[in-house]
């Protein structure tokens, strides 16, 4: 990818068209030889929230479309993760199939080429495709042993609601395959959690990377594929644990219509009990495993030992039906009851094959990883997480406040920018939405060298399509737009002198500056937020 690493020789590469609507358009071929598909890396120097990337296979029948809002979105949640290298923050677009891939960009009306500015460091080269209703290559990928989770209806409600993953490493451009559970929570709001291993995905970079595909079964026992697979792009990373070898995500896009959110529980597995498992062994469509649950284990660095149950992180099982394999990993470990079905753990891997259909394969404890984190989001109060901080900082240099609510980021400013002055606790709002929740929008003004932040959609909107010199960062936090419950209003200022934001939810300093700063404006309150966690 030498060509397309640098900005410039990118820049140089791409041929900007004015179509008749007044739009820039360009567009670049990549090649990889041999591939199956190919998922492109860009680092974005510079894009406009409203450029339109799309993704076309060789053949024009395959287009993925991503604005570059969401890429903005994406980019801000993993550079926060990671502050200490911000500009390593690799955006992997979506899947295209065949050994090359035309990006295609377009802006709005009015917008330059010159608000777009990105490299394309690294791809990945897939060779093996996460679905197959196209049949490239031999459709049994796993041991003969496995058994079509068709050739048991009793579990196709479980089966509803498992998906098989590709995910992809941006350091490496390295691509793999999971299994993974969409999870209900107590409430049932529809919130896509979705439960896999800590070993198979652990970071937000990853994370963001997910692709899941849906429905991939075969149609009748021993039969074809039922249908094409349906993929779903993004994710944001909740939880992620080694101990028990536990990742919570929250899905980006709503799943297909028809999925099942997968109930669970919260008590220890009985030894003896009979317990199964739908995944996708070897990335093949899915199976299912019947067996038992032969005792408890604490697992650590690709070890497992017998341990009691009080000390235990995983569940050993040994299986009468199938078996599990590589890409069955993170799949649910399900414990039937009254014609139902329940998750009690996920896998992180074992001894059984086809040639050893009696090894034991361990599964985390989904009560202890329960216990730990897991009932923030899946036994919700009305508002179903919990709270995070939101720091603020006081620029010496410029006179404006900054607030974040990553620790990753607040530690780095810490460490690095002597003339940001840490202020403490500046309120509550929540890490992601959910149902009385909006996004607060995070934007850099670049003349003022200061933060804006807003709750408005509209607001957002116009300062997107008014103020090129407010670069739009994604969404910062989660808040409410009116009042109610715990919450406290969060004032808002705006300094004539220096044309910028100060926010507050002190009624003592808005007193204050009301009273004694005649050049900050009050503008009323922005949102909703909370005092405690």
């Amino acid at each position: 990818m030498s060509q397309t690493d640098a900005l410039d020789d990118l820049s140089a590469l791409l041929t900007w068209s004015e179509l008749p609507t007044g739009q820039f358009a360009a567009a670049i071929r990549i090649v990889s030889p041999g591939a199956k598909g190919i998922r492109l890396a860009l680092r974005a120097e510079k894009l406009h929230p409203y450029a339109r990337f799309n993704f076309v296979s060789a053949d024009g029948e395959q287009v993925r479309t991503v604005l570059a809002m969401s890429m903005i979105d994406t980019l801000f949640r993993t550079r926060a993760a990671t502050p200490e290298s911000p500009q390593d923050a690799l955006y992997m677009g979506p899947l295209t199939e065949g050994d090359e891939v035309t990006l295609e960009i377009l802006l709005p009306v009015g917008v330059s080429p010159q608000a777009v500015s990105f490299s394309i460091p690294r791809l990945s080269h897939v060779e093996v495709l996460p679905y197959q209703e196209k049949l490239l290559f031999k459709q049994a990928q796993s041991g003969a042993c496995n058994i079509d989770v068709s050739c048991r209806p009793e579990w196709e409600s479980v089966a509803q609601g498992v998906a098989r993953m590709l995910y992809t490493d941006t350091a490496t451009a390295q691509s793999y395959v999971c299994t993974g559970t969409l999870l209900n929570n107590t409430r049932s709001t529809g919130t896509p959690y979705f439960l896999t291993a800590n070993h198979c995905l652990s970071t937000e970079s990853v994370a963001a990377t997910l692709e899941t595909y849906w429905f991939y079964q075969t149609d009748t026992c021993g039969g074809g594929i039922s249908a094409e697979a349906q993929p779903r792009f993004g994710s944001t990373l909740l939880y992620t644990d080694a101990s028990t070898d536990t990742t919570l995500l929250r899905l980006t896009q709503q799943p297909p219509a028809g999925v099942i959110y997968q109930g669970w529980a919260t008590g220890l597995i009985g030894i003896g009990e009979t317990i199964g498992g739908v995944h996708h062994p070897a990335g093949d469509l899915q199976k299912v495993s019947v067996g038992q649950a032969q005792g408890y284990a604490y697992c650590q660095t690709n070890r497992c030992l017998g341990a009691d149950p009080t000390i235990a992180t995983h569940i050993a099982t040994n299986w009468s039906l199938g078996v599990t394999e590589p890409g069955s990993s993170g799949s649910g470990l399900f414990l039937p009851y009254d014609g139902r079905y329940f998750l009690a753990g996920q896998l992180t891997g074992g001894t059984s094959s086809c040639d050893t259909p009696s090894g034991v394969d361990f599964y985390g404890r989904f009560d202890t990883a329960y216990d730990r984190a897991l009932a923030r989001w899946l036994d919700p109060d009305p508002i179903d997480q919990a709270r995070s901080a939101i720091y603020r900082f006081y620029n010496t240099q410029s006179g404006t406040h900054f607030m974040t609510a990553n620790t990753f980021e607040r530690d780095s400013i810490i460490r690095t920018a002597p003339h940001f002055r840490y202020e403490g606790i500046a309120f509550y709002a929540y890490a992601s939405g959910t149902t009385g929740l909006s996004p607060v929008y995070r934007f850099y003004n670049r003349l003022a060298d200061a933060h804006f932040y807003t709750i408005s959609q509209a607001e957002r909107d116009h300062v997107i399509a008014t103020q090129p010199n407010f670069s739009y960062e994604g969404a910062a936090w989660y808040a409410k737009i009116a009042t109610g419950g715990e919450s406290s209003p969060l004032y808002r200022f705006y300094n004539l002198i220096s044309g910028t934001h100060f926010y507050t939810t002190s009624e003592a300093e808005k007193n204050h500056i009301r009273s004694n700063l005649p050049s900050y404006r009050y503008e009323g309150v922005g949102y909703y937020t909370w005092v405690s966690n």
